[in-house]
């Protein structure tokens, strides 16, 4: 149900116009007249009244020959003793398009208040029952605003005496929906003669306007409850007309659940919430087409909401094609977001039109901006799609698909109607099938394709997106255990030196590794690097290093530093590094590959800048030497600490560092954590013991 359409957003502004026109110029009220009445048209010598014969009224007799029309602003016309012998008489179905106002030689006469009528004489039997006017209407396809040919509404006199039909908003059906109504005629047994006179708007440009009103309804004489049962048929059948969207309406409100369950499940996927809303905003689109296709809503009030849900539903369509394609913030794609407010005030402005000139005019730009902001859209909407469709994107050619039959969907029912119309006889589409008492229009069957499209579409992302995130997984397990290889569990025995190591894994596998080994000179060597990149393409690269460090003889920590570099070149990624080797009488040599600088006692330890790992073959690395006294310490530690950082964006950064390099690994990485951690966090703080300690 793509509502949002150029063509339908047309032709329900056109409506809406039209409606509008009414309101800021109201007609002459149908129950009280504007004007004097002007005189009625002379007699034409030698024609007498047509009388039809309605004395057995065993079953409803439909009225569709014997009509007397005329154009005339006299109020007199309506009473049975108008002389109205000099108008012609045509059939029902018949064109008035020759009937002229007297004195007038033109097919179009003036018609400033004018009025057309149409007069007809019957004979009822003697003590005769109760009798009914049914003024029935074809049971036409649901079109955007219930767009047909009816024309407007009537008022219908019976001998002179005005008539309330039955049913919703008797006295105002002017500005509601034209259905099929009932006229309890309220004539006494004792009168024999009736004069129908039916009167309606006189509207000159062209002839839909006032020759169809016979050419839609069918007019049937006879007994109330027979005329009832008509009518309650009628119901039935306008109903199963607009079954299939109201059905489409459920669907799309149980699709839009089930889309907003999905964006909460796959928060990464804004589509979903778009889409819901999309979805969700064109129910209410089917239900108010209900409400005022049965003359529930008045007709301002209907053509507002109606736009209203459309141009939001277009909106929201927009946002959720941008998202889906993850196209990027062109110009032209911010010029329709930016601009899309103004959208929000058609309905006020409609509603509220008739109350000064003012609103008027901003009702006339509001709308001319709309228009242009469609065009925009449709053109934005098909060109994307279809360049999208070239690229052989699967999905956009599926959504691609219910746009181009909700086109042909729309225009449709405009052409065939037509047809109908010239042609004289009732034109039954080819598109449209007929499912036993319900018929399925070829925009219902676009509307049933578009949620078959968007249902494939999420079933096919959802497999997608599940095997996705299974693979994942696989790999984010494979990658912890690799890791949980790589990282010491049991505390090493570091003869001379208490070292303490904390590591906490970010909810992704980062690249953080230790190492800690005791040397046979009766030294230490800690090795702390952080390989680029997360997942298990990070931890096999942990683990090509650690198996290097295992294979190498080395105990230089700069021939050690070269030594992983020749492994990583050709790699799609770096590692920065630092190795530190201590001495049994407190000796320290550190190289450092572009890794953070370690921190002695509280003072940042200054070191020559080093390349890091797997970035250009044989690069040569500088050593420096430290001197630990008893009761020294060395703080070594991960690019996950500085780089902690708070919602508001704030780092924990190097200063927080210094103030706490005093302090336990365990209470700096607790610090890190806490302050918002992002990466993996790695802390190691070595520090030399006494000789009696040691021993």
């Amino acid at each position: 149900m793509r509502r949002a359409l150029l063509v339908t957003i047309a032709l329900l502004m056109v409506a809406s116009v039209q409606s509008l026109a009414l309101q800021a110029h109201p007609r002459p009220p149908f129950h009280g007249f504007g004007r004097p009445p002007q005189a009625a048209p002379p007699p034409q010598a030698g024609q007498e009244p047509a009388i039809i014969d309605a004395s057995s009224l065993g079953s409803p007799l439909i009225l569709n020959k014997g009509w007397r029309v005329g154009i005339s602003s006299d109020a007199k016309a309506a009473n049975p003793e108008f002389d109205d012998s000099g108008w012609a008489i045509r059939d029902g179905k018949g064109t008035i398009a020759d009937v002229a106002e007297p004195g007038e030689d033109s097919d179009r006469p003036d018609h400033e208040d004018k009025y057309a009528w149409f007069r007809l004489h019957l004979k009822l039997a003697p003590n005769h029952g109760p009798v009914a006017l049914l003024i029935e209407l074809p049971v036409s396809q649901s079109t955007p605003l219930n767009n047909s040919s009816s024309g407007p509404g009537a008022d219908v006199y019976a001998n002179g005496k005005l008539i309330l039909p039955e049913g919703p908003h008797p006295d105002e059906t002017f500005n509601y929906q034209q259905i099929s109504r009932l006229y309890k005629l309220n004539i006494s047994t004792s009168e024999t003669s009736l004069t129908l006179a039916i009167r309606t708007l006189y509207v000159p440009f062209g002839l839909k306007g006032y020759t169809n009103f016979f050419y839609n309804r069918t007019l049937r004489l006879g007994n109330p409850e027979d005329l009832d049962r008509e009518l309650q048929l009628w119901s039935v059948k306008t109903l199963f007309e607009r079954l299939p969207r109201l059905v489409i309406a459920i669907l799309l409100l149980f699709l839009s659940v089930f889309l907003v369950t999905l964006y909460f499940t796959q928060r990464g996927h804004p589509e979903y919430l778009w889409l819901a809303l999309h979805e969700l905003v064109q129910v209410p689109i089917g239900i108010i087409d209900q409400a005022g296709s049965s003359a529930r809503l008045d007709n301002l009030l209907y053509g507002a909401l109606y736009l209203q849900l459309v141009f939001v539903s277009a909106y929201l369509y927009f946002e959720f094609l941008v998202s889906f394609l993850g196209l990027k913030r062109r110009w032209y794609i911010k010029g329709l977001r930016y601009t899309a407010p103004i959208l929000l005030l058609i309905a006020p402005a409609i509603l509220m039109v008739g109350h000064n000139k003012a609103i008027g005019i901003m009702l006339a730009i509001v709308l001319v901006c709309a228009i242009f902001w469609v065009i925009a859209w449709a053109i934005f909407v098909f060109l994307t799609l279809i360049i999208a469709t070239i690229k052989r994107n699967f999905e956009a050619g599926l959504l691609l698909i219910p746009l181009v039959l909700t086109l042909v969907g729309i225009i449709e029912p405009f052409l065939t109607g037509g047809m109908g119309d010239f042609g004289g006889v009732t034109y039954k589409s080819p598109l449209t099938i007929q499912a036993g008492p319900i018929p399925i229009h070829f925009a219902a069957i676009a509307d049933f394709t578009g949620l078959l499209a968007i249902i494939v579409i999420i079933f096919v992302r959802f497999l997608r997106i599940h095997h996705e995130q299974e693979r994942a997984s696989g790999e984010l397990a494979a990658a912890r255990s690799v890791q949980e290889l790589m990282i010491p569990r049991e505390k090493v025995e570091t003869p001379g030196y208490e070292v303490d190591s904390v590591y906490n894994p970010a909810n992704e596998v980062g690249g953080d590794f230790f190492h800690v080994e005791p040397t046979a000179d009766g030294g230490l060597l800690i090795i702390l690097g952080d390989v680029a990149g997360k997942g298990l393409q990070a931890a096999m690269n942990v683990s090509m290093l650690m198996g290097a460090l295992r294979r190498t003889s080395e105990r230089s920590p700069a021939r050690i530093l070269e030594s992983l570099n020749r492994v990583l070149i050709g790699s799609d990624s770096f590692t920065t590094c630092q190795v530190a080797w201590f001495g049994s009488d407190g000796e320290v040599v550190v190289a450092n590959a572009g890794h953070l600088p370690p921190y002695l006692n509280t003072q940042e330890v200054r070191l020559p800048g080093g390349l890091p790992l797997g970035v250009v073959a044989d690069v040569t690395y500088d050593e420096v030497r430290l001197y630990l006294h008893p009761g020294d310490r060395l703080l070594m530690m991960s690019d996950g600490v500085v780089e902690a950082r708070q919602s508001s964006g704030e780092l924990f950064g190097f200063d927080r560092v210094h103030n706490l390099s005093n302090q336990s690994a365990f209470y700096i990485a607790d610090a890190a954590k806490a302050f918002g951690q992002e990466d993996d966090i790695t802390v190691l703080t070595i520090r030399r013991l006494a000789k009696a300690m040691a021993a």
